[in-house]
């Protein structure tokens, strides 16, 4: 029988985190191509409480464009390759005058969190480069996906796991991609904030 991990959330070492991406302006990227990850190096598992993800069009495409961005929870994510991407830090997520200890060092709003625990990457402008991790099946995203269509399109998806939550264990981690051809000319930003929890 399988184990379900469970917290206690008045457990006061719980540290709420937030992994917040925005890319440069990206365009012309290639159908499947992946345009952001987020791999836990730690032992310490992550409870993805909620993905927002939004592209905002800044150049206007020349014909209507669809557009449509997956995301894949992926295993034996071993590692990030930065290549045409930029790293961004998680932070962690507390009330304001809020403290914590770990490791006997004190951690207070805003603190960011080291990439050695979790690496985050998104898209400067193109795709980024070849990850290595496992997917279950890429046609299939495990957590979701969404689209739009015109010369100015734009995405907008609060997604929250149903039931038990999305959980990231060591070497597994998420895959943002992007599902459909840019079209000519147009450009845009997408910004993707996954946030949850781990313990302490």
């Amino acid at each position: 029988m399988k184990n379900n991990l469970r917290y206690d959330p008045m457990d006061q070492s719980t540290e709420g985190l937030v992994i917040p991406l925005l890319s440069g302006a990206m365009t012309g990227i290639a159908a499947g191509a992946d345009v952001g990850a987020v791999r836990n190096l730690l032992d310490a598992p992550i409870v993805v409480q909620r993905i927002r993800i939004r592209f905002v069009t800044t150049t206007a495409f020349a014909s209507a464009q669809s557009m449509a961005f997956r995301i894949n929870k992926v295993y034996a994510f071993t590692a990030t390759d930065a290549t045409g991407a930029t790293a961004v830090q998680a932070h962690y997520n507390f009330q304001a005058g809020m403290s914590v200890t770990r490791a006997g060092v004190a951690i207070t709003t805003g603190d960011r969190i080291p990439l050695t625990e979790i690496s985050s990457i998104i898209a400067a402008t193109a795709a980024i480069g070849t990850q290595t991790y496992t997917a279950e099946d890429t046609d299939e995203p495990e957590v979701f996906a969404m689209g739009a269509g015109s010369t100015l399109p734009s995405v907008y998806e609060n997604w929250v796991p149903p039931g038990p939550p999305l959980v990231l264990t060591k070497n597994t981690g998420l895959i943002i991609n992007n599902h459909i051809l840019m079209g000519a000319s147009g450009a845009g930003n997408l910004f993707v904030g996954v946030d949850g929890y781990r313990l302490g």
